[in-house]
């Protein structure tokens, strides 16, 4: 499972910018990690390679750390990280991105699933890090729906009809802010001016 880690989007690290500097190198994982098995998924010529794939990731991160197999930047990383990200929070992002292993378009409530678990593993353990007491979980599942469109619009072209979740106020909830608007088809322009004043 060797590779060079992905390099994030612009709006990610847009995102990371604000993030503050004792969460961001955890941060920043959790998204490589997100954008590792998206691309995973995305490259799936057969379901069964991918699972596999995505098992080993769950293997590695069950793992004590000094067992955890060498050469992979991300694990690496993660060792760096020490025990700020919760292993139910690894498990949560691997099962959400197996959810979307099955060939043609995708069940509404895989969908649902994924984004719930994506969402909870990303935005949640933000939440956690920064001692935030709010509920983001719309936030949350609306931001991993809107990716997911973006991510793969042959498998999810359906647009969203449903009411956008408000977006957070305050510095330290910025970078999921940043993340949310970053789905909602804004201009670069109008994402960087969220990104300095909020609005």
């Amino acid at each position: 499972m060797n590779g060079i880690p992905l390099q994030l989007p612009p709006p990610a690290n847009l995102a990371m910018a604000y993030t503050p500097v004792a969460f961001r190198p955890a941060f920043d994982l959790m998204l490589q990690l997100d954008a590792r098995f998206a691309d995973i998924v995305r490259k799936a010529r057969e379901p069964m390679i991918a699972q596999i794939k995505l098992a080993w990731w769950r293997d590695a991160f069950a793992a004590e750390p000094a067992l955890r197999p060498k050469g992979e930047p991300l694990l690496q990383a993660l060792g760096a990280c020490g025990d700020i990200i919760p292993l139910s929070a690894l498990e949560d992002l691997v099962s959400a991105w197996e959810l979307l292993l099955g060939e043609g378009q995708w069940a509404a409530q895989d969908v649902e699933k994924h984004a719930a678990l994506r969402g909870g593993a990303i935005f949640g353990s933000y939440v956690v890090w920064i001692g935030e007491a709010c509920d983001i979980s719309a936030l949350s599942h609306q931001w991993a729906l809107d990716a997911l469109r973006l991510e793969f619009p042959s498998k999810l072209s359906v647009p969203n009809n449903q009411p956008l979740p408000a977006l957070p106020k305050g510095r330290k909830l910025r970078p999921l802010s940043i993340l949310a608007m970053s789905v909602r088809n804004v201009s670069g322009p109008r994402l960087i001016g969220h990104a300095l004043t909020g609005w």
